[in-house]
C-alpha cells in the first residue's frame, strides 16, 4: 500500500505548499521545494512554481483538502486489504493496474506534450537512481505484506519520519526542538511494542500470518516448526518496513536535488509506474523461471477473484489522486497529521474482518507512532504560521 519543504524543514514525509485565502479567491504561494510522499508507498509527487508566484484559483470548500486525504488514506488502504483477503498475490493483482495506469498517464502526458526527461546529465541519472529507489521501496512494502499484518507494515512504515529528522540533524545540520526528540522517542517506542523483538517479548507472544505460498509446507510440520517459521516471517516483514522507511527518507534527499526541473506531477507518476511495472514482471519471470512457479499462467489469471482483485486495486489509483488533491488544498503540517489515519484503518480492518488481531503492544505501538505523527505535525503547523506571519510583517515593512 508507509515515507523538504525547505533546508530547515526536511524532517517530513509531506513537505508541500502552503496557500492563503483571500475573500473571493484562492492564492497559493508555493515554495520551490514542495514535495509529497503519496504512492505505493513511496513516489515523490511535486508540482512546482517560481518563488513568490501567486496562482489564482477558484476558492476550495474549507475542509476538502482533509477529506480528500482522509478519502485517500481509505482507499489505498482498503484496497490493499482486500486483495490480500481474496487470497491474491498484490504482486500478481497489479499487474493489469499498472498497464492500465501507464497507458492513461501516458495518454494524458503526451496530449498536453509534457517532457518525461529533462535536465542536465547529472539530473537525468538522479531521476533513474530515484525511479529505482521507489522500485525497491514498492517491492519492500508489498513483499513484506506477505508476511506481516498491515496495521504493523503501515505503523513500521512510518519511521519515515524518523529518517527524514535523523537525515535533517546529520545532513543538513538542522537543530531539532523538544517536540522533535518527543516524537522521535515516542516513534523508537511504537516500532520496539510492534516489531516485539524477543529479547523484551516472549516468541510465543509473536504472531504473524503465513504467506499463502508457504502454507502447504507448513502444515505437514509440528508446532515447534511452525512457531519458528512465524517468527523468521514477522523478521523478514519488520526488516523490510524497517528497510522501506529508511530508502523513503533516501528519496526524499535526492528529490530535493531536483527541485528546479519542476516535473509534473502526471510525469513523475508515470516514470515511477514504468518502474513498478517492470519490478511486477521481474517478479514473474523470477517465480517462472528460479521457483518453477507456473501458477499464475496456470490458476491465478483463470479465476475470477484475481480479476476482482484487480479491479479493487484500481482504487489505489483513485486514492493517489485523492491525495494529490490533498495536498493542494491544505498545509502540509495537516494532511501529515492526517496522513496518520491510514493506520486508524488498517487497525480497524485487521480487527474487524480477521481472525489475527492486534495484540495490546502493537495498539499502544501504533498508537504512540500515530503520537509522534500528530505532535510533528503540530510543530510544522505553528512554524508555518510563524513564517507566514514574518512574511506579512516584512511585506508591510517594505511597502512602508
Amino acid at each position: 500500500m508507509n515515507l523538504a519543504e525547505q533546508e530547515n524543514h526536511n524532517q517530513q514525509h509531506l513537505l508541500l505548499s502552503s496557500s492563503t485565502t483571500n475573500d473571493d479567491s484562492t492564492v497559493k504561494t508555493r515554495r520551490s521545494s514542495s514535495v509529497l510522499t503519496a504512492i505505493e508507498p513511496v513516489v515523490l509527487l511535486t508540482e512546482e512554481v517560481d518563488d513568490g508566484e501567486s496562482i489564482a484559483t477558484s476558492k476550495p470548500f474549507a475542509l476538502s483538502g482533509i477529506l480528500y486525504s482522509l478519502l485517500g488514506c481509505f482507499l489505498f488502504c482498503t484496497a490493499t486489504f482486500t486483495i490480500k483477503e481474496l487470497q491474491i498475490d498484490l504482486l500478481d493483482a497489479l499487474v493489469i493496474r499498472f498497464i492500465i495506469q501507464i497507458f492513461l498517464f501516458g495518454i494524458f502526458v503526451v496530449s498536453h506534450h509534457y517532457p518525461i526527461w529533462i535536465g542536465s546529465s547529472k539530473e537525468k541519472w538522479l531521476q533513474l537512481v530515484l525511479c529505482i529507489l521507489n522500485g525497491f521501496v514498492f517491492l519492500g512494502y508489498f513483499i513484506g505484506f506477505r508476511y506481516l499484518p498491515l496495521p504493523d507494515l503501515t505503523t513500521l512504515n512510518f519511521t519515515r519520519l524518523l529518517w527524514t529528522v535523523v537525515f535533517g540533524i546529520l545532513i543538513y545540520k538542522e537543530k531539532p526542538s523538544l517536540i522533535i526528540f518527543l516524537a522521535v522517542f515516542l516513534t523508537l517506542i511504537g516500532v520496539v511494542f510492534v516489531a516485539q523483538p524477543t529479547f523484551i517479548f516472549k516468541q510465543k507472544k509473536i504472531a504473524a500470518e503465513i504467506p499463502l505460498n508457504m502454507t502447504p509446507i507448513i502444515a505437514l510440520n509440528g508446532t515447534d516448526i511452525v512457531d519458528t517459521f512465524l517468527f523468521s516471517s514477522r523478521m523478514i516483514g519488520i526488516s523490510l518496513s524497517l528497510g522501506t522507511g529508511l530508502f523513503s527518507a533516501f528519496n526524499l534527499l535526492i528529490f530535493k536535488q531536483l527541485i528546479t526541473l519542476k516535473l509534473k506531477t502526471s510525469v513523475l507518476i508515470l516514470q515511477h509506474s514504468f518502474v513498478f511495472l517492470l519490478c511486477l514482471i521481474f517478479n514473474q519471470f523470477y517465480k517462472y523461471f528460479l521457483l518453477n512457479d507456473l501458477t499464475f499462467f496456470t490458476l491465478t489469471i483463470f479465476q475470477w477473484k484475481y480479476w476482482l482483485a484487480t479491479l479493487i486495486s484500481l482504487l489505489q489509483t483513485l486514492g493517489v489522486i485523492c491525495g494529490n488533491r490533498a495536498v493542494k488544498r491544505e498545509r502540509p503540517s495537516i494532511v501529515t497529521i492526517v496522513s496518520a489515519s491510514e493506520i486508524i484503518y488498517a487497525i480497524l480492518l485487521q480487527n474487524i474482518f480477521t481472525k489475527d488481531k492486534s495484540n495490546l503492544w502493537v495498539l499502544l505501538g501504533s498508537t504512540l507512532v500515530i503520537s509522534s505523527v500528530f505532535l510533528i505535525g503540530v510543530h510544522k503547523f505553528v512554524q508555518e504560521r510563524k513564517t507566514k506571519k514574518k512574511k506579512i510583517d516584512d511585506r508591510n515593512n517594505v511597502n512602508k
